[in-house]
């Protein structure tokens, strides 16, 4: 199975995103509930220990942003990250993607093959896709790609072939 970049087109056509669920629907299954997030026209201002900050814009969602949700049917492992502390390297390498990216080399990947024996050749090839959300970082291993929905407005994005 080859994880497709279009499938993740309107994800990663977002200025920002926001994890807004993280579930287990199943025994072993995975659900993910992202919402699109955007800059707000109007400009604010904040006082930061006694700075004051201006023209700065929200980073807002509204009902009319994009809800999606991801849905893998398993998994080998994921991870959670607060994105505070979430770094990357040179180590990494990104095949494509902004902020749902497919890594081809990755720290996830070399824990998941020394905490597991899931390799490329059993239970077969290991995708890593990595969910770049503000505040959250979710790193996923798994051997297909999600199921990819658009909750509001409601649109079928992707199936799992």
């Amino acid at each position: 199975m080859v994880v497709d970049p279009e499938l993740f087109k309107a994800l990663n056509s977002c200025e920002y995103l926001y994890l807004r669920e993280i579930s287990e629907p199943e025994d072993n299954t995975l659900s993910l509930r992202i919402e699109e997030a955007a800059t707000s026209p109007a400009l604010i201002s904040k006082e930061i220990a006694g700075v004051t900050f201006s023209d700065l814009r929200a980073i807002v969602s509204t009902e009319q942003c994009r809800l999606f949700e991801l849905r893998w049917r398993s998994y080998i492992a994921y991870s959670v990250r607060n994105e505070s502390y979430a770094v990357s390297d040179s180590y990494e390498l990104v095949e494509w993607g902004k902020l749902v990216c497919l890594f081809s080399k990755s720290r996830f990947l070399d824990f998941v093959g020394h905490s597991t024996f899931a390799t490329n050749e059993y239970p077969g090839p290991l995708f890593h896709l990595g969910v770049m959300c503000l505040n959250h970082v979710v790193d996923i291993v798994s051997l297909e790609s999600p199921v990819i929905r658009q909750l509001r407005p409601t649109e079928e994005l992707g199936r799992i072939q």
